[in-house]
């Protein structure tokens, strides 16, 4: 494999990403009063957009760099994962489910759960969700 050469360009534009978003970050703090605010920016929007920016924020690192280097491994079946499992899930909780939580003022997934059931049920999404690959459990 070839090796890969960081020069100045690449760590210039990685601080000014960093730089861009701590500056954003320090902004918006003065507009944040609460996790309300935070989470469903202040309940001023509609659950249609908060559903969307969910599937937005959804799509990040993971899929840019884990999904690419998955298929480096894997090939096409990465592709059938992602757009077979993955898209689909994202877009029903988004589109679907998503006004359920807004209803709920619930901001995360587990927290619905407690709201909708009970505490036992958030635990047992913590622990299913804490082992990502099920080979773990079977060893």
């Amino acid at each position: 494999m070839g090796k890969i050469s960081v020069g100045s360009i690449d760590y210039f534009i990685i601080f000014s990403y960093f730089a861009f978003v701590i500056v954003v970050g320090l902004i918006v703090q003065k507009l944040i009063k609460s996790d309300s605010d935070f989470f469903l920016s202040g309940r001023s929007l509609p659950a249609w957009i908060t559903g969307i920016a969910y599937l937005a924020a959804n799509l990040g690192a993971l899929e840019l760099l884990g999904m690419a280097a998955s298929g480096a491994q894997y090939g096409m079946l990465t592709m059938h994962y992602y757009w077979v499992g993955a898209v689909p899930a994202m877009l029903f909780v988004g589109l679907y489910m998503y006004p359920f939580f807004y209803a709920s003022k619930a901001r995360t997934i587990p927290e619905y759960l407690k709201f909708r059931y009970n505490e036992a049920t958030r635990g047992l999404n913590a622990i299913t969700f804490f082992y990502p690959d099920n080979s773990v459990l079977r060893h």
